[in-house]
């Protein structure tokens, strides 16, 4: 995920959201201790040295072998009280896609980001009058490099396997960000972090099997539900009256969670059925669309340049020069 807001302060009407954005960011940075001296200290609680030692040997992995830019990041923690960030999709109510949110000098994505929670409810508040809205909470982002991003505690203590997928995922911002193409930048990261966790868990003894189950999953689950946006996206095409429209997008819902309990062993056996209960609408699908669309483009691609990682970064740079439209043609 990548923080926009922060980066593009001034030129925009909306003055308090990008207050939040700078000072959100600033006390972050204010906050931040330096990693190896808390690996020094005494009192630093064992289980942080551990995890922070981790995160040094998957940077270390990630600038010789995947060949990703470090600069000065993770090489700092901060403690937070939560996550650092709440974003807020929204979705027209018969639309599958997102609506963008635009900023200066960067483009638009498909989500807008709050350091303060109750500034995103209040903004999910506004905007779910007209659309369908979707708050979630962030553990992590990237400044695209333009500051040295720190470890956070909402993030530290993953597991190795997802752990190792997140960093690299937000290193991999660096390499290429398209302004305005969420859809490719976060594809692109995605498989990244994925890929880039795999390898890294095979070089370090870690269970890779155990890991490429769960992306199986995964991927599996979120087939399933853009297979779904897919018939969401059908019906909002037919040329019906609204409220008939409104009543079979529920029904469509209904049968959605209807066809999760009916394929639970291919779906992961139970391991989304917290992310099931909790409400669906177009803007949730979206945003699994703007992570997964592409993903399987950028396998293709880091298969046809022999799984090479300096000539897949070449590869996907000149797909980013291309028009959009031209991309995946």
């Amino acid at each position: 995920m990548v923080l926009l807001g922060a980066l593009a302060l001034g030129g925009c009407a909306n003055l308090q959201f990008y207050t939040q954005a700078a000072t959100g960011q600033a006390s972050l940075l204010f906050a931040r201790q330096d990693v190896q001296t808390l690996i020094d200290a005494p009192a630093t609680d064992p289980a942080l040295v551990r995890q922070l030692r981790l995160v040094s040997r998957m940077l270390r992995y990630a600038e010789d072998e995947l060949h990703l830019p470090l600069g000065g990041r993770y090489r700092s923690y901060v403690e937070l009280d939560g996550v650092p960030i709440w974003n807020v999709v929204a979705a027209p109510e018969f639309t599958v896609f997102p609506l963008p949110r635009c900023y200066p000098l960067i483009g638009c994505a498909v989500y807008r980001g709050y350091f303060d929670r109750g500034a995103a409810e209040r903004e999910a508040a506004r905007l779910a009058l007209q659309h369908d809205v979707y708050l979630y909470p962030v553990t992590a982002y990237s400044t695209l490099g333009w500051f040295d991003d720190p470890i956070l505690s909402s993030f530290v203590h993953y597991d190795e396997a997802a752990l190792a997928d997140l960093i690299f995922h937000e290193l991999a911002h660096s390499v290429v960000y398209v302004p305005g193409d969420s859809g490719f930048n976060e594809g692109f990261a995605s498989f990244v972090g994925n890929r880039g966790a795999i390898a890294y868990l095979r070089a370090n003894g870690g269970d890779a099997g155990e890991y490429g189950s769960r992306l199986e999953n995964a991927n599996a689950y979120a087939r399933f539900l853009l297979d779904w946006r897919g018939r969401l996206a059908e019906l909002y095409r037919e040329p019906i009256a609204d409220a008939a429209k409104r009543q079979l997008k529920a029904e469509l819902f209904a049968a959605m969670r209807e066809g999760y309990r009916r394929n639970l062993e291919d779906l992961g056996g139970g391991r989304y059925d917290a992310a099931m209960a909790r409400p669906f609408n177009n803007a949730r699908l979206a945003l699994v669309g703007t992570y997964e669309d592409s993903k399987r483009d950028f396998e293709q691609l880091f298969n046809a340049v022999g799984g090479d990682w300096r000539a897949f970064y070449r590869a996907v740079k000149e797909l980013a020069a291309l028009p959009e439209e031209k991309r995946w043609e």
